[in-house]
């Protein structure tokens, strides 16, 4: 449809023409698509599905609740895991004889509880099959019976659930107690956890406080703790060949690259296999909210924010850009960007420096006067200004959907159009084969 904004007399709906949407709906935009995640718990069992729930939920609530304080110090570390599992296999027996203990067909119904309890105890419960699964990137918990998962950019309902709040609660209190995190003195709290044995586990928790609803939402993004190589990456379809040896030639001969993009669009996942290819003689400097970016290479020095009691940042990203400055960097790694960091980011640049980060961002074109918008915080320069500080950003490399869409590199900024000069670089093709 030509919406050409010369023609005002009439206005696109007041024409006597058919309206033509310009993004035609699909069938996955009005229907959940059910992600599948608990076949994992889904065993068969000589007893039925309620009779397992039943002694299920009364071995959580026992040990939960009437055993809380025995509870915390297993989930503390202060009391070895083998005690509470010896405790569980008691209570099973003595409490259930002729479905768990010695008037049970097979130990099987057992076996399977203990599983059971095990990874709701020990490990992330229901979530502990998505967790596993490699397609999920992010998993959002919006109600016990409401949990959604990422896979490559899209969200799925998955049909894990937790029992109600109360189950829900206590799974919030578990990981309080196994982090060492007061999680209800905050409104909203971010930390890492990294107990899984494959992934450093982001979560971000807003509390009954400040949510319109009687429990917790919980956001989780998925790290893998052996992290992805530009190799893997080609493999999962991320980028090819070609922008593989882009990528690692820009590690070095660009002054800063830019990876942007939406939530979930894989930004960290590409810029920590992009620092593996900073070269060895410079000294990096990573900031970032949460430990997601990591390296065993030499040279690095990584920092996280961190909050007081209350949740009130006592070391502010910007706090912690602020000293790149003086730390003897030469490469300033961001996790991503959100406020006064990237004015030092800059500073650092035109001082003869190195950057690369990540940022939110609708399109390749609208990155570089988003950064724009964040030298400007907290500062008094002018939007052209700040514009005009960013002409050392030359590189911007633009995801979606957990592939590399579009790169563009910045030539300079022109004073008399007030506009950077790019150079296309490189455009996804989905009809070329070879990605």
């Amino acid at each position: 449809m030509n919406r050409d904004l010369a023609t005002k007399e009439v206005p696109l709906l007041n024409r006597d023409e058919e309206y033509i949407p310009d993004a035609g709906r699909e069938y996955d935009d009005d229907n959940d698509i059910v992600y599948n995640a608990d076949a994992v718990f889904r065993k068969k069992t000589h007893i039925t599905t309620e009779k397992f729930n039943l002694i299920y939920n009364s071995a959580i609530r026992y040990f939960t609740v009437q055993e809380k304080y025995a509870f915390k110090k297993y989930m503390s570390g202060e009391e070895p895991e083998e005690k509470l599992i010896s405790d569980i296999e008691i209570f099973l027996k003595d409490t259930y004889p002729n479905e768990m203990g010695s008037g049970a067909v097979s130990d099987h119904d057992f076996k399977v509880m203990m599983n059971r309890l095990y990874c709701a105890m020990f490990q992330y419960d229901v979530l502990q099959p998505l967790i596993e699964n490699e397609e999920t990137s992010d998993i959002k918990i919006c109600g016990p019976k409401d949990i959604r998962v990422r896979v490559h950019g899209k969200a799925y309902i998955s049909n894990a659930t937790f029992i109600d709040d109360d189950d829900l609660n206590r799974f919030v209190e578990g990981l309080s107690i196994r982090n060492r995190v007061a999680i209800s003195d905050y409104p909203i709290i971010t930390f890492t956890d990294t107990h899984d044995e494959n992934y450093i586990l982001r979560f971000t928790i807003s509390n009954p406080s400040v949510c319109a609803v009687d429990h917790p939402y919980l956001h989780i993004r998925k790290v893998p703790k052996t992290k992805a190589d530009f190799d893997e990456l080609i493999k999962r379809k991320m980028l090819n060949e070609k922008v593989k040896m882009y990528l690692i030639d820009r590690a070095k001969a660009s002054k800063c690259v830019v990876f942007a993009g939406p939530p979930g669009s894989g930004k960290t996942t590409a810029l920590n296999a992009f620092i593996e290819h900073i070269p060895r003689t410079r000294e990096t400097l990573v900031i970032q909210e949460n430990d997601e970016l990591f390296t065993d290479k030499s040279g690095f020095m990584f920092k996280h924010v961190s909050h007081g009691f209350q949740g009130e940042p006592v070391c502010t990203l910007e706090d912690l850009g602020k000293m790149a400055l003086v730390e003897g960097c030469n490469e300033f790694v961001i996790g991503e960007v959100k406020g006064g960091e990237m004015r030092y980011a800059v500073t650092l640049l035109n001082a003869g420096g190195n950057a690369a980060f990540s940022i939110h961002s609708t399109n390749a074109y609208e990155t570089l006067e988003k950064c724009a918008d964040l030298v400007k915080y907290g500062s008094d320069y002018s939007f052209e200004e700040a514009k005009d500080m960013l002409k050392n950003v030359d590189t911007i490399v633009y995801m979606e959907g957990y592939k590399i869409r579009e790169i563009l590199e910045n030539k300079g900024y022109n004073q008399q159009t007030k506009q950077y000069e790019y150079v296309y670089i490189y455009r996804y093709d989905p009809s070329k084969e070879e990605e």
